[in-house]
């Protein structure tokens, strides 16, 4: 169990982080409520795990990670369920409107999640690539790919209208 004085250090630490542990939980998410649960999930696990963190100095990517894991065992449980709700009507098109948010959501999660910290949260690739644990030509050809597909989808809406 975490000292007092390592409770006040992880406080200092994860209150600044908050609004980005959300947004990058709902780019992955895309749902308000999921992306809200997993930053909670995601805060509480690290937490209790704060003794497991060897390097204090890399707290952020550690945190991360904790949240990416976070949120992709919630998705894991969501893919058992489909909302009635969510089920396109007979010979209604599944997509009404394509628009930015409509082609952002449609990219896969770890390009959302590239998207987001890069050009929302302002994180450079190599930090990137440090919280993702993942090497930094990963992450460059994802941004790249995620451009590319938001373009050609963009570029599509403009020709239909």
């Amino acid at each position: 169990m975490p000292s007092q004085k390592d409770k006040l250090w992880f406080s200092e630490q994860v209150r600044p982080m908050l609004d980005t542990l959300y947004h990058v939980a709902y780019a992955l998410m895309q749902n308000d409520a999921d992306a809200q649960d997993a930053a909670q999930d995601c805060v509480e696990q690290a937490y209790v795990s704060l003794d497991t963190l060897k390097d204090r100095r890399k707290f952020r990517p550690w945190i991360m990670r904790i949240l990416k894991n976070a949120c992709y065992q919630i998705l894991r449980e969501k893919k058992r369920i489909i909302p009635f709700d969510d089920l396109p009507e007979s010979g209604e098109e599944p997509y009404d409107a394509l628009d930015l948010k409509a082609a952002f959501a449609r990219l896969s999660p770890e390009s959302r999640l590239a998207v987001t910290l890069y050009y929302y949260e302002g994180y450079r690739i190599t930090e990137i690539a440090a919280l993702l644990n993942e090497p930094e030509g990963t992450v460059k050809s994802r941004l790249s790919r995620a451009r590319k597909a938001l373009r050609q989808e963009l570029q599509e809406v403009s020709y239909a209208n």
